[in-house]
């Protein structure tokens, strides 16, 4: 995995008064921030070690550099997901507006001894560039200029060496967009700019906190309650549940309709037909049967009919999304398995989008590599 030092762009927290606000306008308004004196650069390319610390008190280390956009072309930087249209788009929008890219990509490896001792090293021994608390979720975020020669070295030549291959854990969409800019830059380079790589946290496995990713859909307009079920029963057990609850294990989603919670469990034959391809996860299976083939819904990439709840949001907020509306039902899947996930990049198939929330999650225009 080839990794390059870059030249960050970084807040200035003198002159910021309110950070989230700052950082929840960024996505759109980098250009105008940075212009008028918002943003300092550093003097030189450098890694970034890089620390966030929960309000609890968890601690998730890891490196921020540019990732050689080669490594995606040619399938080291692994996808587990497909993208939805509108979403790519808007991500090739907002990356030519700006002429920067405002967060990085979440990247996750199976990680070594080797890349915790460089990182503690960096930490121990490197400059601090800045630190910043957030005040919607207490989370600390922490980075370190990493430019002495020996260890900036020694981290590029563990990745080129013992790092073969990587996983998008956020940010499909976005190194989506960013490939098909590159790909325009070779075509026409005199038209589009050029990308040097791609802005990216790497974290290893032992790092990384996987969550479900819920589904709400306006869809009874287009079928009954009592036809919805009556079809899914081919596909699963289902019964009716006393309290409203999430999954208890992979294999059991559980939905609300019309004020009614159920628990959908797949039979053995479904499990052991997908299995033999290793597609046997809830989120295939959802998208396969229940999207598919039971609601009819021939591209879920850009039907908008179909929402997603983030499960660290809690299943009051599924609940709530659910009843904006008399034709919302809604389904809560159990979070997936990291292996999982692994497998099915390894195996080069993808997930349906919105298959996986991972922490930790990186924010908006904390560090940012211009283009």
């Amino acid at each position: 995995m080839k990794i390059k030092p870059f030249r960050a762009s970084y807040p200035d927290g003198d002159l910021i008064a309110s950070v989230d606000s700052f950082l929840s306008n960024v996505k759109y308004r980098y250009h105008e921030f940075s212009r008028n004196g918002f943003f300092q650069r550093s003097e030189q390319d450098a890694l970034f070690a890089y620390e966030i610390i929960s309000k609890s008190g968890l601690s998730h280390r890891g490196l921020v550099a540019s990732a050689d956009l080669n490594e995606y072309f040619e399938g080291n930087i692994a996808i587990h997901e497909h993208t939805i249209n509108s979403k790519e788009q808007q991500q090739m929008e907002l990356i030519l507006q700006r002429n920067a890219m405002v967060k990085p990509i979440l990247l996750c490896f199976k990680g070594e001894r080797t890349f915790s001792r460089l990182v503690d090293q960096a930490i121990e021994d490197c400059e601090k560039l800045y630190d910043v608390t957030l005040e919607n979720d207490g989370s600390k975020h922490i980075f370190y200029r990493i430019d002495q020669g020996k260890l900036m070295t020694d981290i590029i030549e563990f990745f080129d060496n013992r790092v073969p291959k990587v996983y998008i854990a956020d940010g499909h969409h976005r190194t989506a967009a960013t490939a098909r800019l590159q790909k325009k830059h070779l075509e026409e380079p005199n038209k589009h700019p050029g990308v040097p790589g791609i802005l990216a946290g790497f974290f290893p496995f032992d790092q990384m906190e996987v969550h479900d990713y819920n589904r709400v859909l306006e869809i009874l307009n287009s079928i009954s309650p009592t036809l919805l079920i009556a079809r899914m029963s081919k596909f699963a057990n289902i019964e009716p549940l006393d309290i409203p609850r999430k999954p208890k294990a992979k294999g059991e989603l559980t939905f609300l309709i019309k004020g009614e919670w159920y628990s959908l469990k797949w039979r053995e034959k479904v499990l052991k037909k997908y299995s033999a391809d290793g597609l046997d996860n809830d989120y295939h299976l959802f998208n396969e049967l229940v999207l598919k083939q039971v609601l009819e819904i021939e591209d879920v990439r850009s039907d908008n009919r179909i929402k997603y709840v983030e499960g660290p949001l809690g299943l009051s907020k599924v609940i709530e999304r659910s009843k904006k509306n008399d034709l919302r039902i809604a389904f809560c899947l159990h979070a997936l398995e990291l292996e999982d996930m692994v497998h099915i990049a390894d195996i080069n198939k993808t997930l349906p989008p919105k298959s996986t929330w991972f922490e930790p999650r990186l924010k908006n225009g904390l560090i940012v590599q211009e283009i």
